[in-house]
């Protein structure tokens, strides 16, 4: 987290994802974040063009920073490991954000 505009807090996932331990919750001293709220958001990522391993380049960065296991690699004909997203798995993180070379996974609102 980070201050964002007007002083309110935000997520950056380019720093890195969040482990949903509740330390902003506590060092918020306006009670601005409830730590009661489980899951705290209806977030998902979301992997568009442009992923190395989509194009033949060895990369599993996401799918080796996804704790949860959401990110998988299906192998295709010649050699191409796909990934793979389970969004029912995906907690919305944003672990994988940060790790990806092109920058191509974007978090969203689950659907």
């Amino acid at each position: 987290m980070k201050r964002g505009e007007g002083g309110y807090p935000t997520v950056d996932f380019d720093i890195g994802g969040c482990t949903f331990c509740g330390a902003c919750a506590q060092a918020c001293k306006y009670g601005a974040l409830d730590q009661a709220i489980d899951p705290p958001w209806q977030l998902t990522a979301g992997i568009e063009k442009g992923c190395l391993s989509a194009q033949g380049i060895t990369c599993r960065s996401c799918g080796d920073a996804c704790e949860v296991r959401a990110i998988r690699f299906r192998l295709e004909l010649g050699g191409r490991a796909i990934p793979s997203l389970d969004s029912s798995l995906c907690n919305g993180c944003g672990s994988c954000i940060a790790t990806c070379p092109t920058h191509v996974i974007q978090i969203q609102e689950a659907a």
